[in-house]
């Protein structure tokens, strides 16, 4: 049972140009006259530890377990990667919920950005570009998504986003997921024309994948899950895009496979150490694009997290059931 009685300090934990316009009054309407402290500093966070019931935002992770008050935490976005760094937090009883749900549509873009860039073969024409050189390209060069195959590792609902992107490029789809749910999903219609199977099945799905795409979240289970076997199991034309987290790949195993032609390229968003550090190899790769993790960013991000945050502000105020309820065991 959590008590919202006695009214403790919500904590806004966000930059000043992070909050949306009347962004802090309509947390304190919506939060029934609680106090709002708006810090990122956590010296000044840890003044006031016993007085958070509420937290919003980036949360101090390496705070919280000292936090004896606190209640909820509602975080800016969808991971939950530092339950990783700071596993004393898992046994708090706080609940956690994040803004899962609102990244589908800016990740699947992103994903065809780094897709189409790769197959129109962007990279080169744009170094060509800077150099006030005409590019010259082979047809064979030029391959089309219409009749590939990916396969989708952590498929939920920005799979299932990006599958119905990839079905409207005429490619086909395999999802894969660690639960696959017996009743009808909210992307059913999605469901219902992808072939959805366990991860169990990953190094038998991988040869024949022509498109492998890891939006996987960072758990003490995901930690290296793409390393040597399984990229020795994808096709040699395969691309392997990472949008998800950059710690469930092996990097040194990746970097092998493309300096080995085991696989034919990688686009990747994130890194296991971010940024990536400049002695890096992937940096020089001619068969590698890379973009610094904002693949799930949009212009109006903080709107849209405000608004999830609000919404299970006024139902913990209500004492209602939280959305996006984060198992923190789990770490998703």
């Amino acid at each position: 049972m959590y008590c919202t009685n006695n009214k403790g300090t919500i904590l806004l934990a966000l930059p000043p140009d992070r909050i949306p316009s009347h962004g802090l009054e309509r947390i304190q309407e919506a939060g029934g006259g609680r106090t709002i402290v708006v810090s990122k500093d956590n010296g000044e966070i840890e003044k006031n530890l016993d007085s958070f019931e509420i937290i919003i935002g980036e949360a101090p992770f390496s705070l919280i377990s000292r936090m004896q008050n606190l209640q909820w935490v509602q975080l800016w976005m969808a991971g939950a990667d530092q339950l990783q760094l700071y596993p004393e937090v898992k046994d708090h009883p706080f609940r956690l919920t994040s803004t899962s749900g609102m990244h589908g549509r800016q990740l699947a873009e992103h994903i065809f950005a780094l897709l189409l860039a790769w197959c129109r073969n962007l990279k080169k024409a744009l170094s060509q570009q800077e150099k006030h050189e005409w590019l010259q390209i082979r047809a064979p060069e030029l391959p089309v998504l219409e009749g590939k195959t990916m396969l989708i590792l952590g498929y939920g609902t920005i799979g299932e986003e990006t599958g119905r992107t990839a079905m409207a490029f005429g490619m086909k789809v395999i999802g894969i997921r660690r639960r696959i749910p017996a009743g009808p999903s909210i992307g059913q219609a999605v469901q219902d024309t992808v072939r959805v199977e366990p991860s169990s099945k990953i190094l038998q799905l991988l040869p024949e994948a022509d498109v492998v795409l890891n939006i996987l979240p960072f758990t003490q289970e995901t930690k290296y899950c793409i390393g040597t076997k399984e990229f020795a199991a994808m096709k040699q034309s395969a691309v392997y895009i990472n949008v998800g987290r950059g710690a469930t790949t092996d990097e040194t195993a990746m970097i092998r496979a493309l300096k080995t032609g085991k696989i034919a390229g990688a686009l990747l968003d994130v890194a296991e150490h971010e940024p990536l550090p400049l002695d890096s190899p992937l940096w020089d790769m001619k068969n590698v694009i890379i973009t610094g993790h904002y693949a799930g960013l949009r212009e109006d991000y903080d709107d849209l997290a405000l608004e999830i945050a609000l919404d299970n502000l006024g139902r913990y105020v209500r004492g209602e059931p939280l959305k996006s309820l984060v198992d923190k065991n789990a770490g998703y």
